[in-house]
Order: structure tokens, then C-alpha cells, then sequence
């Protein structure tokens, strides 16, 4: 019992009590037996606990909680009825009594914090009350599972858990263990029961949630522990949440493969007819049968080679799971690949993609054909149910046919590949008969490493066995209105259900014409699809129910016959049209549905079988051009190995990148009775990088020029670039694969492209490149080279880097640079680049400050004489400052403390107010005097607006306003 409702029935009894001595004041003591009061009240406790005790040992089942409450509430009343008689009595024995009374009312009825075997009713309800409600939340929980409210019952499955887990010690201090174990198998058994039937539904959804975050997290380990609990747990959950969690499972493992780096595990050889590689997740099967994808290089080549040009028969096929490609060459890797035996080759495999649209990095490794070991015959197989000519050789791997001779029972007998790459089909001219022994002669068998079967030749005897056994039918599926699929136990012979197979409405009438039956492929011949003629007739619902009829007349491979059977079937009349479901690109020279497609193709995947009945599509690149020039409509046709499939051949590759396929209204129908047709719809695909190995060209020979021809005109210089399926026009358009003289672009420079013959933005395959030079970016009149580098097309290969020189002219305006002292007192002024010659106009172009007085330009001819610099000041104005020294104020030439060195402003020749003051006190003559520059407290010199000076360049650029420097 929790303390604060200890509490509540502490002070309910203290409130009794008090009841009690006030409804009697004046009872008469003496009327009263104490004894007896105390023994009935401590009578009425016990009978509170035997309540619920008596009621369990003596019926097995929980009392009515509605007696056990007024039992426990007369004991209450008992009691302090009891000590208040005990008191208002008072007496020797009072302490005694009252002891006697608390003793037993703890015991039996209530007390706070109580000890094992204490306050037995008090806990007793309150372990009751406990576990109706635990019972309550397995109901609950119950109603979401019948109702399959997983999140529901995922809630109350962690408080049931939480309860059980931390409360259900209230059952275990319930006095009396006939009680105790009849709660907890009445309540706490029954809730544990139910939470852990559902222990692996929980976990399932927890931990799919759990995957998905961490993989939207990018804790892709944290997702796979996680998912290792959720694919070791999904099969063991319930049927109430198995739909629901096996989604979860699956979305969860669709997120985490889509969220792992697609890459290659592993690539072995397997043979010497063999390669095998195995990625982490499956692939695109365009790319993986993309024989361009694939390539090798052994020692002595500079490149490496495709496979398609290698071997362009080579079969690849992909495991179900699609996690492994197999390559099987057609003549063996030796061969093919013309390497040694024994001799290492690279072996390279790129621009895969995953189901997901990831491309895998490029991957390459070694291998190597090193097969001495001579090839195994490893089984016979012959069957007839009667005779047959065909022998099946299976082989420990690969064989060769070419050369190969075999003799059956003495006789030649033909040699042909089998389906499967180990073995060899025999076609006997003799009728082999079930149950006979026949000897086998193989001679000249050889592995693609020419190593030969042993010994050569090789004899053995085989028995064609019996087979006797009637097919029987394992299922019948109706795909379609006139499409049914029946699959028997063993491979069938498709052609003896003619006249033995019928469709019979319920009144027994044949009705869906004549039926064909065909192999259905990838069954092993024991799936038949069964084609209706015609169709049936459908009731006003659209629905036709029937009965199959399959004949005794219909025969295995081996020429046994079934027994009559028939089977229900219900047709449902096909009105949906149908709808594009997606489409896919097969590379240029990529192999799909057993063909090669040189410029590459389109895939277009319908929800159903279709039939092909216009030539309707448009391609459309991202950019929004149109190219459906490049799609060989008419070429279109269904792929005959699926049939929900329509391929689009096409008349030239296309680049990398996004394309939207637009399929017009009827280009097929369905195969249903109705011949439903399709509604125009659009679908999009995306291009990876193409296997192209050949590297762009840039043309350095087109490289030309238009210099600058004023300081406004910027300058251009344009280039054309070429590759054979478009270029990566942001290695071209980025600044920095570009120099002049060996330094990158000015600033601001940018790239503009001109597409030329055909090329555009998604297949740049010819085009002009113009660098946009900005206006005052060329210092120098000069020639420059040109680099070119890192110039890629969309498959990652890079040009060569090519230089030109080009003729460009400078359009920067010279700037003041320097204004320095030099060793004679004069100033020197230097410019970033060689100006004009010194002009009359020249000394007016630049304003001083001397000492503090601003010094109108009209007035630098009385004070200044500008010379061109020569040595190594040519290329500089050398500028003396022309300062008089007169009389002073005495007016006397000898008396020179007062002779004063001025600068004649105003070129009056005499000493004014607006002259400036140099030195006071000079033994210099009097007259013209060349200043010494340090003589000056201050001087600044300021390029004035509308200056006259020029670069020397072709354009004479005018020399930039308003810089000032401050000499000292």
C-alpha cells in the first residue's frame, strides 16, 4: 500500500473514532463490559480478512470486492467504537486493551507502512483494485489487436510491461499465498500472457523506426543492428500485425540499402569461360548488361578495352537477388581476352548503378586465369517414359563443344551447349529406351584453359530412367479475362493440349474459343499459359464464372499423360486502360532482352502486357530541348521476354542526365479482351555517365582573340571544343581551368558557350567557347599564352591540355605608384607602367601640398620642373621643386641670419604672403636655388582629374584621377 493511502485510511478511522465518542457522551460506563467490546471488535476485524481468505480456500475464486469493502469497513467502525469505550472506561487495563486492539486492527485491517502479514484487508484491496486495473489494460490491449491498431497496441504493450515490470509486487504482499497465486494467475498471468505474445511484433516495429531514423540520421550502423533484429523477428509475428510489420521490414531495408554506398564486394574468376561479381545491393540491370561497363587492360596495353569490344556475344546474366553479375564469355577469357594462362590482367567495372539510381564508383582489381585442373564429368542424366534421343552431360564447369565427339551406344551422336553453362546436350540418332544401360564415349572434351577431360577419352555407363508418373496440377491463376496459368509438378510438353483443353460456363456450354497453350518462360516448362480465342460472356457485373477442363490427353516431356481434372475459375472482364509504370535507358552498346543496342535504348514499362500499335513518343531533355530525333520510333517494339515492356531503340546515345519520355494516347493496348488502349502520360529517366573512353578535343588551332579597343570594350578570347557524346560543360565553364601566362584569368572573367552542328546543353558535342575578359584587366600590350587544362566530357575523361599564344592589348590605366626622395633632394614619381614623355601640360596634372598649403595647379610652373626620368628612373617624372633665397628682412645680402629660402608661389620674385616659407637663415646666394626636398616639414602629391598623362600602350590608356601619396 502506497503511503499516501495509508494516509486516507488512517484518518478515516481516526474520523470514526471521533464519531463515535460524540454520538455517545453519556453512555454509562458501567453498563459497558470492556472485555467484551474489545473481544467482538477484534471478532469483527478477523472476520474482515476470513472475508476474503474463507471465500478463496473455500470456493477457489475472488470474493464480491463489494463485502470485502463492508467488511473491512465494519472492522473499521469496530475498532474505534472499541477504543473509545477502552478509554472513556480508563482503568488498569486501558494500555493493555488499547495495545491488544491496535495489534490485532494492524494485523487484520490496516496500517501504515506494514510489514509482511500485516493490514491483511487493507492490502488486500488494494492489490484487488491493482489488478482490475492491469486487467483493464490487457482488455485494451486485447481490442487493439483484434482491431489491428498497431500503434495502439504498441502502447499498451510497454505499460503492461511497465506494470508488470514495476508494480506487481503489490500482488506479492497480499497475505495468504491461495490468494496470492489466484490473483496473479487471474490477472498478472493473463497480462504477461498477452504482452509476450506480442514481444516480437513490438520489436519489429520499434526497431524498423529505429532503422529508419538512423539511416535518416546517417548512422547506417546503428540501422543495420537494428535491422538485424527486425529480419531475425519478422516471421515469428503475429497474423494480427504481420501484413503491417512485414511492410515496415521491407521499407526499412529498402531505406538502408538506398542510404549504403553502392559498391563491389568482390570480383573472381570463376572458370576460364567465367568472371563473376558480387556487389552489396542489387543493380540496375541496363547498366549491369551494359557491355561498356566493363573493361580490361593487361600489361602490355595503354588503355583499357570494353568488353563489348572484346566480346561483344558475351552473356551476362544477374542473379535473382540482383547482387551478383555473371559474364560467361562466348569462346573463354583466354580466348576473348586474349591473356595467358597463369598471366595477371586488370579488370574494371564502372558507372553501375543500383536500383536506386546510385552510381557505384569506378573499381578495379586483378585477375587472374589460372585453371590446370582438367574439367570433371560429374553426372549423366537421361529420361524417357519410353525412348528418347536427348543425354544430358553435366561437367564439373565449362566446357568446349567445337572438337568435342561422343558416342552413345556405340553410335556418333551430335554435341550442342546446353542451357545451362556446365552442361552439354547429346542427341542420339538411336531411340534410347527407358530402363536400358548404354555406354558413353566422350572424347576431346577441353576446358576454355584447354586443359582436357581424363582420362581422353572417357568412358561410362548410364541408364535412362523411367518416368511413368502422370503430371498433376499444383495451381491454376487466372492473370487475365482470357489468360489463365496452370503450373503442374513437372516440366510439360505444350504442344498436347490442343483439343484437350476447354472453358465450360456453368451450364456446361464451351465458350473462349480455341485455346493455345504455350511454355511460360523462366518455369522450367511447368508453368503453361493458357490463351482464350475469344472472349467469354461476361454477365452484366463483368464477370464470367466457369470451369477449366484439362484432358487426359495432355502429356509431360516424357510423354506421360495426366488425368482428367477441372477447376473452378472466375474471369473478370479487363475495362482498365493501361498505364506507363516507368522507363529506363540502356546504355549505347548495352545488351537487354538478348539484343544489342548500339546507339543504347529506351525501356518504357506498362503495369500489364501490351501489344504495340503506335509510334507516338517524344524525348524531351531536362533543359526542355527536343530530341525526339533521336529515337527510332518506328524500331519500337514489345520485348518478347516480357511483355509489360515496349523498347525504344535509339538513333544516337544520349548524355548524361534527366529526360522526360512523353508516350502519346494509343501506342499499345492491352491483351485483355477489350483491348484497352493507353492514355497519354509522361514518365522520366535518368542517364548516368556514359562508358566513353574518348577524351575531348580542344581545339587550340581556333583559338582567337579581339582585344580590347577602348577601356569600356573588355576583351574576348574564343576557342572551339568537340567530344563524341557532349561534353561536361561546367569543367568547361569554371574559370580556373584557364591561365594566361601562367596566371588565372583577371577577376570577373567568365566563360559563354555557343553550341555549333547539333549540340546543345545536354549533348554538348561541338562548341564555342568565348573567355569574357572585363574591361581594364590587360596590363600590357603583349602576347600571352593561353593554357587550357582539365577540360572533361560526361564520362570523366579529360582533354589533353593545349596552349595558345594570343595578341592582347593593355586596357589598364597607369597609376601613381611611388612619390620618393632621391639622393639629391628631388622627387621622383613612379607609375605601375611606363607613361608619356613630360609635355608642357605635364607639371598642371599633378596638385602639391607643401607643408600644409594646397598649391593651385595654375602655380606648379613658377615652383616645379617636371623631367622624363632616365637610368633607372626611366619610365618616371623627376620633379624639382625651384625655391629663391632673398635679402631677408634687412634687406641685406651679407647680414644672412634673416636671408630666406621660399618657394615664389606666385612667381612675383618677391617674398609675399603667398609664397611658402622653407628656411630662415641660409648662407646660400641669393636668386634661383633648386630645393632640397628634405627641407620640407610636409609634402603630398595628388593626380589631378583630367590629367593628360597616357600609358605607351596602342590605347593610350589616361592615367587613374585622384590618387594621392604623402612623401613625408
Amino acid at each position: 500500500m502506497d503511503k499516501k493511502k495509508a494516509v486516507k485510511l488512517a484518518t478515516a478511522s481516526a474520523v470514526a473514532a471521533s464519531a463515535f465518542v460524540a454520538a455517545n457522551p453519556h453512555a454509562s460506563q458501567a453498563a459497558t463490559d470492556v472485555a467484551t467490546v474489545v473481544s467482538q471488535a477484534k471478532a469483527q476485524m478477523k472476520q474482515a480478512y476470513y472475508t476474503y481468505s474463507h471465500t478463496v480456500t473455500e470456493t477457489g475464486k475472488l470474493p464480491n470486492i463489494s463485502d470485502v469493502y463492508a467488511a473491512y469497513n465494519k472492522a473499521k467502525q469496530a475498532y474505534a467504537n472499541a477504543v473509545a469505550v477502552v478509554n472513556k472506561a480508563g482503568g488498569a487495563k486501558k494500555d493493555a486493551y488499547l495495545a491488544d486492539l491496535q495489534a490485532t486492527y494492524e494485523t487484520y485491517v490496516f496500517k501504515a507502512n506494514p510489514k509482511s502479514g500485516e493490514a491483511r484487508v487493507a492490502t488486500y484491496i488494494d492489490a484487488y483494485n491493482y489488478a482490475v486495473k492491469l486487467d483493464g489494460l490487457r482488455q485494451d490491449l486485447a481490442k487493439a489487436v483484434e482491431a489491428k491498431d498497431l500503434k495502439k497496441a504498441e502502447e499498451l504493450y510497454h505499460k503492461i510491461s511497465y506494470e508488470l515490470r514495476t508494480r506487481t509486487v503489490i500482488l506479492d504482499r497480499v497475505y495468504g499465498q491461495t490468494t496470492r497465486e489466484l490473483l496473479r494467475s487471474q490477472f498478472k498471468a493473463e497480462a504477461q500472457k498477452l504482452r509476450d505474445s506480442l514481444i516480437y511484433d513490438i520489436t519489429v516495429a520499434m526497431k524498423a523506426r529505429e532503422a529508419q531514423d538512423a539511416v535518416k540520421a546517417g548512422n547506417l550502423d546503428k540501422a543495420k543492428a537494428a535491422l538485424d533484429q527486425v529480419n531475425q523477428y519478422v516471421s515469428k509475428v503475429t497474423d494480427a500485425f504481420k501484413a503491417e510489420l512485414q511492410k515496415a521490414a521491407q521499407d526499412a531495408n529498402a531505406a538502408y540499402e538506398a542510404a549504403l554506398p553502392f559498391k563491389v564486394e568482390s570480383v573472381a574468376v570463376v572458370n576460364a569461360k567465367q568472371i563473376e561479381i558480387k556487389l552489396n545491393k542489387a543493380v540496375d540491370t541496363s547498366t549491369a548488361s551494359n557491355k561498356n561497363n566493363y573493361k580490361v587492360q593487361k600489361s602490355s596495353d595503354s588503355s583499357a578495352t570494353a568488353l563489348a569490344t572484346l566480346d561483344g556475344s558475351a552473356d551476362i546474366s544477374i542473379s535473382d537477388d540482383g547482387k551478383t553479375v555473371t559474364i560467361t564469355t562466348t569462346n573463354g577469357i583466354i580466348s576473348q581476352f586474349s591473356v595467358a594462362n597463369d598471366a595477371p590482367f586488370k579488370f574494371i567495372v564502372e558507372n553501375l548503378k543500383d536500383k536506386y539510381g546510385k552510381t557505384l564508383d569506378s573499381y578495379s582489381t586483378n585477375l587472374v586465369v589460372k585453371d590446370t585442373v582438367a574439367p570433371t564429368l560429374k553426372d549423366v542424366k537421361a529420361t524417357a517414359k519410353s525412348t528418347t534421343t536427348r543425354v544430358t552431360l553435366v561437367f564439373s564447369e565449362p566446357v568446349q563443344t567445337n572438337g568435342a565427339i561422343a558416342y552413345v551406344g556405340g553410335q556418333a551422336a551430335s554435341v550442342q551447349p546446353g542451357s545451362n553453362v556446365n552442361e552439354v546436350i547429346l542427341t542420339t540418332a538411336q531411340a534410347l529406351e527407358a530402363g536400358k544401360t548404354y555406354d558413353l564415349t566422350l572424347l576431346n572434351f577441353k576446358d576454355y584453359a584447354n586443359n582436357f577431360l581424363q582420362p581422353n577419352p572417357t568412358t561410362k555407363s548410364f541408364t535412362v530412367s523411367s518416368d511413368a508418373v502422370a503430371p498433376t496440377v499444383q495451381d491454376v491463376k487466372v492473370v487475365r479475362d482470357n489468360l489463365i496459368e496452370v503450373t503442374f509438378d513437372k516440366a510439360m510438353d505444350a504442344s498436347t493440349f490442343a483439343g484437350y483443353t476447354r472453358v465450360l460456363d456453368l451450364n456446361g456450354n464451351p465458350q473462349g474459343g480455341v485455346i493455345t497453350a504455350t511454355i511460360k518462360s523462366g518455369t522450367a516448362g511447368k508453368t503453361v499459359r493458357l490463351a482464350l480465342g475469344s472472349a467469354v460472356p461476361f454477365n452484366d457485373s463483368g464477370v464470367f464464372s466457369g470451369t477449366l477442363v484439362l484432358g487426359n490427353g495432355i502429356k509431360d516431356v516424357n510423354g506421360n499423360a495426366k488425368s482428367a481434372t477441372t477447376h473452378s475459375i472466375t474471369l473478370t472482364k479487363d475495362t482498365a486502360r493501361p498505364t506507363v509504370a516507368g522507363a529506363s535507358y540502356v546504355a549505347a552498346g548495352g545488351q537487354y532482352a538478348g539484343n544489342t543496342y548500339t546507339n543504347g535504348a529506351i525501356v518504357l514499362k506498362f503495369n500489364e502486357d501490351v501489344a504495340k500499335i503506335g509510334s507516338d513518343f517524344r524525348l524531351i531533355t531536362a533543359g526542355g530541348e527536343d530530341f525526339t530525333s533521336r529515337l527510332n520510333a518506328g524500331g519500337a517494339a514489345v520485348n518478347n521476354g516480357d511483355n509489360t515492356e515496349v523498347i525504344i531503340p535509339l538513333n544516337s546515345s544520349l548524355s548524361a542526365g534527366t529526360y522526360t519520355l512523353r508516350v502519346g494516347n494509343d501506342v499499345v493496348k492491352d491483351l485483355s479482351t477489350q483491348e484497352n488502349r493507353n492514355a497519354a502520360a509522361v514518365t522520366t529517366f535518368t542517364v548516368g555517365a556514359s562508358s566513353d573512353s574518348s577524351k575531348p578535343v580542344v581545339n587550340e588551332t581556333s583559338v582567337s582573340a579581339v582585344a580590347a579597343t577602348n577601356q569600356t570594350s573588355g576583351t574576348t578570347i574564343s576557342l572551339t571544343m568537340t567530344d563524341n557524346v557532349g561534353l561536361d560543360l561546367a569543367t568547361v565553364q569554371d574559370v580556373n581551368n584557364y591561365l594566361l601566362n601562367g596566371k588565372p584569368l583577371p577577376s570577373g572573367s567568365y566563360v559563354t558557350i555557343a553550341h555549333n552542328g547539333g549540340s546543345s546543353s545536354s549533348a554538348a558535342t561541338n562548341i564555342t567557347v568565348t573567355l569574357n575578359i572585363p574591361a581594364k584587366s590587360i596590363t600590357k600590350d603583349d602576347t600571352y599564352a593561353l593554357n587550357i587544362n582539365n577540360i572533361k566530357d560526361k564520362a570523366g575523361n579529360i582533354a589533353d591540355p593545349k596552349v595558345a599564344n594570343v595578341r592582347l592589348k593593355d586596357d589598364v590605366s597607369p597609376e601613381l605608384k611611388t612619390a620618393t626622395i632621391s639622393s639629391n633632394g628631388l622627387l621622383v614619381l613612379g607609375f605601375s607602367e611606363s607613361v608619356n614623355q613630360v609635355g608642357a601640360s605635364t607639371p598642371s596634372d599633378f596638385q602639391f601640398v607643401i607643408n600644409g598649403v594646397e598649391v593651385a595647379t595654375t602655380y606648379n610652373a613658377n615652383i616645379v620642373q617636371f623631367d622624363n626620368g632616365t637610368g633607372t628612373d626611366a619610365g618616371k617624372y623627376v620633379v624639382t621643386f625651384k625655391a629663391k633665397v632673398d635679402k631677408g628682412a634687412d634687406n641685406n645680402e651679407a647680414t644672412t641670419a634673416d636671408n630666406r629660402l621660399y618657394l615664389d608661389v606666385n612667381g612675383n620674385n618677391a617674398f609675399d604672403s603667398g609664397d611658402i616659407l622653407v628656411q630662415t637663415g641660409t648662407t646660400r646666394a641669393v636668386g634661383d636655388a633648386t630645393l632640397d626636398v628634405n627641407l620640407l616639414s610636409a609634402l603630398k602629391v595628388k593626380v589631378v582629374n583630367n590629367a593628360a598623362v597616357k600609358d605607351q600602350s596602342t590605347l593610350q590608356n589616361p592615367i587613374q584621377v585622384g590618387t594621392t601619396i604623402t612623401v613625408k
